[in-house]
């Protein structure tokens, strides 16, 4: 049933539904005992009704938490986070702020105080980019509804992450546990869901995700790299797969060590030369590839940056073979197919440039290419190269017939790391696509 007073509902939550009965005030129904009487026996046979047929469609119906919130949009009322469905962010499965406040909270009360001591929360109102969602919050407990207390490991002052375990030191015991909110990434802030669990330190079970991290100079999400999304999700057993995508500036150790942590990252193409790149954005990802504890695929780009961050990396000057000195170059790693005419920076009208299906050589038999011919073919679409593998890295496909470019894939030594210059995420070539996606996430999953 839900209780409905002005900027405020409140819902007693039946695990996959609730009973909705809005009385605006309960003044009218105190000076009418009769129809109190009356209301209260529907009440109660409506929710006998609705128990059953709950049951008939197989939930476990209890009458567990009380919802509440600052304020909802309609059809996204508080008890949209807990409604047992982790990732939908449709109307009746998430909690909705009203839009242009500048706070908020949600809060659940239980019908029994309870041990707690780690929450899962899922945020925001787009499927895989951090949007609508809080930013700066933190949790509080309380025994009564009015005294309230912070839980410090909790605080978050600039959220981005869609999915966060937060752990308590030790475990508390509480009737009432609210989420302040002081800031959203947006207009509002939207939570599909919600869980508590009574061990700090206790496994919580999560479905594997992935990052797809846009390289290029334009932060806007979702942007760059998405496609790697669905092509994930268009292999076989991975159709459930959940992602996040980042730009460049987020994707760093900080971010990567939160709970639930990712299976695997993809890292998209950009398109501008490395003597105008910000070299200072990819700094965290320089740290991620030093650390060797995140399973990685580059494509083209991508791959460039990472081999760019393995021999020379973001401390030193990056040049491009436009204003390159040739006797002292500063990325000597990175060089261009060839030229028609000398451009200046940025102009690659005088690039020869590879585009479109060309053949890829296999020459290892890593487990990433399992099932592909010998010879296979692969979306390019590059102009620039990496020219020799770094140290510590291995060349494992090279240039196909009729194709220019040699190093086509590079591995870091006996780690899931890889630099392709070609793209799997471009549609062209699907089967191969599917097959080296496939190959590859099973791969991160096998090297947990």
């Amino acid at each position: 049933m839900t209780f409905r007073s002005p900027g405020r509902t409140r819902s007693v939550f039946l695990n996959s539904s609730f009973v909705d009965d809005r009385v605006e005030t309960a003044g009218i129904l105190r000076a009418c005992p009769i129809r109190l009487c009356l209301v209260r026996v529907i009440g109660v046979l409506l929710m006998g009704i609705a128990l059953l047929g709950f049951r008939a469609h197989g939930f476990a119906a209890s009458i567990d938490f009380v919802a509440s919130a600052s304020s909802f949009q309609d059809g996204f009322e508080a008890q949209g986070a807990l409604n047992q469905d982790r990732f939908s962010a449709g109307e009746r499965m998430a909690w909705k702020g009203r839009a242009g406040e500048s706070n908020w909270w949600w809060q659940v009360e239980f019908a029994e105080p309870r041990t707690v001591g780690a929450l899962l929360q899922i945020q925001g109102g787009h499927e895989f980019v951090f949007r609508d969602a809080p930013k700066s919050y933190v949790w509080q407990s309380s025994e009564d509804g009015h005294k309230w207390h912070e839980l410090p490991e909790t605080r978050i002052t600039n959220e981005r992450r869609i999915f966060r375990i937060l752990r308590l030191a030790k475990s508390i015991k509480a009737k009432f546990l609210r989420l302040s909110i002081n800031a959203a990434a947006g207009d509002f802030p939207t939570l599909r869901e919600v869980e508590f669990f009574s061990d700090p330190k206790g496994v919580i079970e999560f479905p594997d995700w992935i990052v797809a991290v846009n390289t290029t100079h334009d932060a806007k999400l979702p942007g760059h790299g998405q496609e790697f999304i669905p092509l994930a999700k268009s292999c076989r057993g991975w159709e459930h797969l959940q992602a996040q995508q980042v730009w460049l500036d987020s994707f760093n150790p900080e971010f990567l060590a939160v709970e639930p942590r990712p299976l695997c990252a993809f890292l998209s193409g950009n398109f501008k030369d490395w003597c105008e790149v910000n070299r200072e954005l990819w700094r965290g990802t320089q740290k991620v590839l030093e650390s060797r504890g995140l399973p990685m695929w580059a494509s083209c780009g991508g791959a460039q940056g990472l081999a760019i961050l393995a021999e020379t990396g973001v401390d030193k000057p990056w040049d491009c073979p436009h204003c390159r000195d040739p006797k002292n170059p500063k990325l000597p790693i990175y060089t261009h197919i060839g030229h028609t005419a000398m451009k200046s920076c940025g102009d690659y009208s005088g690039c020869v440039f590879e585009r479109g299906p060309h053949k890829v050589k296999k020459i290892s038999d890593d487990p990433v290419f399992k099932g592909l011919p010998a010879e296979f073919t692969a979306m390019q679409s590059h102009c620039g190269q990496i020219e020799w593998p770094p140290k510590g890295w291995d060349l494992i496909a090279t240039a196909g017939e009729g194709t220019k470019t040699r190093v086509q894939c590079l591995k870091v030594k006996d780690v899931p790391i890889y630099a392709a210059q070609f793209h799997i995420e471009m549609d062209g070539t699907p089967e191969t696509s599917q097959r080296v996606m496939g190959n590859f996430l099973r791969v991160a999953r096998e090297a947990r």
